[in-house]
């Protein structure tokens, strides 16, 4: 019994340290002209699943986004970018 409950205890120490951390990424996009460039980007990203935030800021001409990295990886950002009709530089 006390050996059930070792591996139990070793199991769930295990799969804790297999759930994936938010990953914040600062991205910086192109061809912003407006607010509503900004926006939209933003927007896009955040219909993503797994993603928790985006937050554009126009000015610096980049974005910052939080996400569960299990389940969104950096290629879907550069791909919902992308889609809003703007580039993320390399």
């Amino acid at each position: 019994m006390t050996k059930l409950i070792a591996a139990v205890a070793l199991a769930a120490g295990l799969s804790t340290a297999a759930v994936a951390a938010p990953k914040t990424e600062t991205m910086k996009v192109s061809g912003w002209h407006c607010a509503g460039c900004s926006a939209r980007t933003e927007s896009a990203l955040k219909d993503l699943k797994g993603v928790t935030t985006a937050s554009a800021d126009k000015k610096k001409q980049e974005v910052t986004v939080t996400y569960d990295d299990s389940k969104v990886k950096r290629a879907d950002l550069e791909k919902a970018v992308a889609d809003s009709g703007f580039t993320v530089e390399k």
